[in-house]
């Protein structure tokens, strides 16, 4: 392991995704504090509200994290990264360094487009996380102002490579991981915590395929 990641100070928040709840990102984030990161946990429930009930909330949230002074970077897997990239629309704050974002549906998910002609009614972020063209993550206003690097799922069911692309992302890489394994991976704590530290996912120390 490089030395300079024990040196790391920052502040991580993790966002977790749809469905899940914050212990299952508790070995990532095991394994970011292992690497000199404080970290800290934000939980929703993410079934039924709409996003960008989320994104306020969240926002709010992150608006009491920068008023501390300190820096601090966002960890979002999969629907946590719309949230962040929602909130982010309000604002970028003068100490936030980076955002990664882990299995992001982008573009949307072409199981979210299925579910929704089943279930949107009445779990909203179905039809809000469809790869539909009219859908919410499809007319989400890119932000600007701050480095994005996206790890992308090779074997990942629910959301495509190509569709957890940005056309305004620093970096982008694929692991062999499912959209949920990403979560334990000691290989994707390592490619965060290089591109939090230099903005780039060259360099990681690589711990597992």
């Amino acid at each position: 392991m490089n030395r300079q990641f024990n040196d790391a100070k920052d502040l991580i928040v993790l966002v977790h995704g749809f469905g899940a709840i914050r212990w299952m990102m508790r070995p990532l984030a095991y394994q970011l504090r292992s690497r000199g990161f404080r970290v800290q946990h934000w939980n929703y429930v993410s079934l039924f509200d709409p996003i960008e009930r989320h994104a306020i909330r969240f926002f709010d949230f992150l608006r009491t994290v920068a008023a501390t002074g300190h820096r601090f970077h966002i960890v979002a897997h999969s629907m946590g990264s719309i949230v962040s990239l929602s909130a982010l629309n309000r604002g970028v704050f003068p100490n936030m360094g980076r955002l990664v974002l882990l299995a992001p549906p982008n573009l949307g998910s072409p199981v979210a487009r299925i579910a929704s002609k089943i279930v949107g009614r009445f779990i909203i972020p179905a039809s809000e996380l469809s790869d539909a063209d009219n859908s919410y993550v499809n007319q989400l206003a890119r932000i600007s102002g701050i480095d994005i690097g996206i790890i992308a799922a090779r074997f990942d069911a629910l959301v495509p490579v190509k569709n957890t692309h940005l056309p305004n992302e620093k970096a982008h890489v694929v692991v062999n991981a499912t959209h949920n394994s990403l979560l334990l991976s000691k290989s994707v704590s390592d490619l965060i915590t290089t591109f939090l530290l230099l903005g780039s996912f060259e360099g990681s120390f690589l711990t597992d395929p």
